[in-house]
């Protein structure tokens, strides 16, 4: 049971005709453990309020704290969503890059072909330009030789 210091004050006792207390003296004590008793109840009840004020504090710190925490968390996850995505994107882009680079390895090829058979082609013409030239000039030596073999035959060997 808990006293209070009004009833620490008002506390009497009963006195024995022989040998009793010294009224003053129980009261003046009863006074002191009142006020000593009235202090400890104010400075634990200023205690309890100081005491739920930092609990509140603290709760709101460990909210914040939480908060944070899950913050990082969800920071961390996304950073390595975007690194995975990034590298997908990547690997995305240079597998298309190689694609489009075999299209046109691929159409450089068929252009070198072409060159080849272009260049082969011409080589024949040339050949062949060169044979009807020779061909030609074989001719034309020909009828020449003929020509004279003709004018020697007409005009006899003196002449010539």
């Amino acid at each position: 049971m808990r006293m209070t210091p009004m009833e620490i004050r008002q506390q009497q006792f009963d006195t024995q005709f022989f040998r009793g207390c010294d009224v003053r003296q129980v009261d003046a004590y009863l006074n002191g453990v009142a006020e000593d008793f009235e202090a400890l109840l104010k400075e634990n009840s200023l205690l309890k309020e100081q005491l739920a004020v930092l609990e509140e504090r603290n709760r709101g710190i460990e909210e914040r704290e939480k908060i944070l925490q899950e913050t990082l968390i969800t920071a961390q996850r996304l950073t390595e969503e975007l690194k995975e995505a990034a590298k997908r994107e990547a690997q995305l882009i240079v597998r298309e890059a190689e694609i489009q680079a075999e299209k046109i390895m691929a159409g450089a090829r068929v252009e070198e072909a072409k060159i080849k058979q272009e260049v082969l082609a011409l080589h024949r013409v040339r050949h062949q330009v060169a044979e009807g030239i020779r061909s030609s000039i074989e001719m034309c030596q020909r009828l020449i030789a003929n020509e004279f073999k003709e004018e020697w035959k007409h005009e006899g060997p003196e002449q010539a």
